[in-house]
């Protein structure tokens, strides 16, 4: 028999995973609620399956549910399905966000339901790109060992590949997929916005940036962040980091990004305690005097 799954916020995520849970074969969508009925409605019919339910009111008993909304609002979700009275023990309420824990499901944890934290370290972004593109997705997972015997079947059919985190982890981990995915991306387009106050064109600014990332990213895969590293930081070149300072002056918010930048990149480096500091002296004021060449 399937497994019922209703949605709450049935988004971009929600549609990518309720989609891929329907081709195991093993789940059928029952409830959606959205903000609108009209995103409801469209989410049903991008899965294929399900009844759009305006309110809280018309959730019927599922097996488990799914809350992928923004994170300001997963515990106030919880108490609304508690509200219903339609939860059975061992039903499994989980979400999807990358910061919260399980814990903020306990006012359904209460009535015997089994409750976890799943989250996709993947962009949805376009969900009928996304279904194909989601197989050998890591997902990290938190909460109860039942909801993890129930879930885990899901994810190894969809080709989802699972690891463990621990509750207090969770917000250090989010740190960590944020700087590895969000803030690539800005640092693509402070790049390309670079190239392009050098005079390349916006196409040109824009292919270049994603051919060295893709270098890079390559690079590191290889042979680890240390190893992979080149550039003036890495050959200690004073020379020419003072006058990217210089050029940069003019702008401001580029600057404040290069020079924080530098300072991490510093760790990297096998720089002698010494050399760390003229380096780090010189990111702070620009200021070679008392420098040797390099």
């Amino acid at each position: 028999m399937k497994l019922k799954l209703s949605i709450i916020g049935c988004g971009r995520l929600g549609k990518v995973l309720a989609t891929l849970f329907v081709k195991t074969g093993f789940v059928c969508i029952q409830d959606i609620i959205n903000l609108n009925n009209s995103s409801s409605e469209k989410a049903v019919a991008f899965i294929g399956q399900g009844r759009a339910c305006q309110t809280f009111r018309q959730l019927e008993s599922a097996d488990f549910y799914l809350i992928s909304t923004p994170d300001d609002q997963v515990e106030f979700i919880a108490k609304q399905i508690a509200k219903q009275g339609k939860l059975k023990r061992g039903d499994v309420v989980f979400h999807c966000s990358g910061l919260l824990s399980s814990s903020s499901l306990n006012s359904v944890a209460r009535f015997g339901c089994y409750t976890a934290s799943l989250h996709p370290l993947f962009s949805f972004s376009e969900p009928l790109m996304d279904v194909k593109n989601f197989r050998g997705t890591y997902c990290a997972f938190e909460g109860d060992k039942k909801a993890l015997d129930i879930l885990s079947p899901l994810l190894k059919a969809i080709d989802a590949q699972l690891f463990l985190i621990e509750k207090k982890d969770k917000p250090l981990y989010h740190a960590a997929s944020v700087l590895a995915s969000n803030y690539l991306i800005t640092l693509s387009a402070m790049a390309s916005e670079c190239y392009s106050k050098a005079s390349l064109s916006e196409e040109l600014s824009e292919d270049i940036t994603l051919a060295l990332m893709t270098q890079a990213l390559t690079k590191v895969r290889a042979l680890g962040p240390r190893k992979a590293l080149t550039g003036p930081m890495e050959r200690a070149d004073r020379d020419t980091l003072k006058k990217h300072l210089i050029a940069l002056e003019a702008f401001p918010e580029l600057t404040d990004i290069y020079k924080s930048l530098g300072k991490a990149t510093l760790t990297l480096t096998g720089h002698n305690n010494a050399l760390k500091k003229t380096l780090t002296q010189l990111l702070l004021s620009g200021d070679l005097s008392g420098c040797c060449s390099c």
